[in-house]
């Protein structure tokens, strides 16, 4: 009977011990990878923010609400934090925007560490360059963008909606 209970005992921690936590903008952990871009003629800021569980959120404008996209597999995640760290930003001084700027910023318990780039007369390391177009590719994957939902006609062929609000 003991031995039951033992076991029943560490299936309910081993159960608990593997939920997943779940984020809001309110409440984002102390470790984040945010990515930023903007300016330009209409001046849009579009800043993105990866946390290490896997969720990430767009947010247009310096006031925009955030939007939760669909998440990564934290181990998905962990490579970029990885790659982030890496880099090293807290021993950069780069604060070089143009008129359309990037930055990478990395926020840790400890750091609160920014790059930003974009000024014709500068040319950024290429370990940032590579980062920033792989977490912006991260944040543009199809899997993200709305589907058109099609129906299929009496004679097999796919229609979709004219109205996108129906998409």
């Amino acid at each position: 009977m003991k031995s039951f209970l033992l076991a029943c005992f560490f299936a309910v921690l081993a159960v608990s011990s593997c939920k997943v936590v779940k984020y809001t903008p309110e409440k984002f952990p102390s470790k984040q990878i945010i990515w930023e871009q903007g300016g330009g003629f209409t001046g849009v800021e579009v800043s993105y923010t990866l946390l290490p569980n896997g969720q990430l959120f767009k947010r247009t404008g310096v006031d925009g609400p955030y939007i939760e996209l669909k998440p990564l597999k934290k181990k998905k995640a962990t490579p970029f934090f990885e790659k982030m760290a890496s880099l090293q930003l807290y021993k950069q001084d780069i604060e070089k925007p143009g008129n359309l700027y990037y930055f990478l910023q990395e926020v840790t318990e400890a750091t609160d560490s920014r790059v930003v780039w974009g000024a014709g007369d500068f040319i950024p390391p290429a370990g940032f360059v590579k980062l920033y177009k792989e977490l912006n590719a991260l944040a543009e994957r199809p899997a993200l963008e709305k589907q058109r939902k099609t129906t299929t006609n009496d004679d097999g062929t796919k229609e979709q909606p004219a109205d996108p609000s129906k998409w």
